[in-house]
This record gives C-alpha cells, sequence and structure tokens, in this order.
C-alpha cells in the first residue's frame, strides 16, 4: 500500500513537469527565433541596394517582390544607410495621407517613423548620426551657422533601412507617386 501511494505521487509529479518543460521550451525557442536575423528583411535587402542612396522599388507584383508579403497597393522607396563613415542626411516629401517614412534597424525595431497628415505635405529632414560615442566635430548648427533658432531633428543608428511608402492610387496617379519617391533622398552628410 505504501509503495502503491508513492507510485501515485511520482505519476501526479511526472505529469505536472510535462507542461512545466513545455513552457520552457516554448519561451527558449520564442527567445532563439527573435536573434534569427539571416533571412530579416534587412539581410535580404542590404545586398540590393547601393549605401546611402535611396532606390525607388519598381511596383510589387506576383513573382517581384523584392520581400515576402509586401503590399501591392504601394509602392516603396528604399535606402540602405550606414553610417560608419559619418552622419547620414534624409530628405522626403509626405505630400498626403498613407504616405510614411521608417526608420528601421537591422533586427527590424524601429528608430524612427512618420507618417502624413490628411490634406497637408508633411517635409521631413533629419540627420542620422552614429549611434556611438564618436565626436564627429561641431555642426554648423552647433556653431550657430544654420537654424540658429531651431534644433535639427537627429536619430542615432548604426546602419539599416529607410523605407518611404507611397500609397498606389492607381494609373491616374501613379506618376505623382513615383516623382514623390524619387524625390526622396539619403546621402553622407556634408557639412
Amino acid at each position: 500500500m505504501r509503495q502503491r501511494a508513492s507510485s501515485n505521487l511520482m505519476n501526479w509529479r511526472f505529469l505536472a513537469a510535462i507542461p512545466a518543460a513545455a513552457g520552457v521550451v516554448h519561451i527558449l525557442t520564442t527567445l532563439i527565433g527573435m536573434n534569427d536575423t539571416a533571412n530579416s528583411a534587412y539581410t535580404l535587402l542590404k545586398p540590393a541596394t547601393p549605401v546611402n542612396k535611396m532606390t525607388v522599388l519598381p511596383p510589387i507584383a506576383p513573382g517581384q517582390q523584392p520581400l515576402p508579403f509586401l503590399s501591392p497597393d504601394a509602392r516603396y522607396a528604399i535606402c540602405h544607410f550606414d553610417t560608419a563613415s559619418g552622419p547620414v542626411t534624409v530628405n522626403a516629401k509626405l505630400p498626403d495621407h498613407g504616405w510614411t517614412l521608417g526608420i528601421f534597424n537591422p533586427d527590424g525595431s524601429s528608430a524612427y517613423f512618420a507618417a502624413a497628415s490628411p490634406g497637408r505635405a508633411t517635409a521631413i529632414a533629419l540627420t542620422i548620426v552614429p549611434a556611438d560615442d564618436r565626436f564627429m566635430g561641431l555642426t554648423p548648427e552647433a556653431k550657430g551657422i544654420i537654424n540658429a533658432g531651431q534644433a535639427p531633428l537627429t536619430v542615432a543608428a548604426r546602419e539599416g533601412l529607410i523605407v518611404v511608402r507611397a500609397p498606389d492610387r492607381g494609373m491616374a496617379y501613379r506618376a505623382e507617386s513615383e516623382a514623390g519617391l524619387a524625390q526622396a533622398s539619403c546621402g553622407p552628410k556634408s557639412y
């Protein structure tokens, strides 16, 4: 009888350990999966885009997707930026509702995001500075030469992707969308 009670206690502990072990495996798998960047957007687009230069992608169509699950109802301009040799400037005009600009780190996290307001153009002019403690010299803004009363917009990031998204509203507006995407720029900042 004593052995039977001990056996039932052992079975109960074993059955309780199964969900606990499954939970540990689930958590570990999730944490490992977050660090798997082998097929990330950054890894796929880095070799296909020039460094610090905005590239307007062709319209998204079946079989012509630079990334999986890109929406065919939008047009994109992408810049692979790298601040290893100095700050990078970003300029874009978001003319209407649906236009967005995002700056993303290689792991997919967002460093900056802006969306246009309905019926009002939004001009974006910012500088991406290296995300380390490097001294890049005094900027003209710091010397009081340019924009003395207004602080410049800066974002700290080492490298990543800048994505400008324009809604594709049909053939009648396609030239306007392509012109807006072509005006977006990123490049090394010169003082």
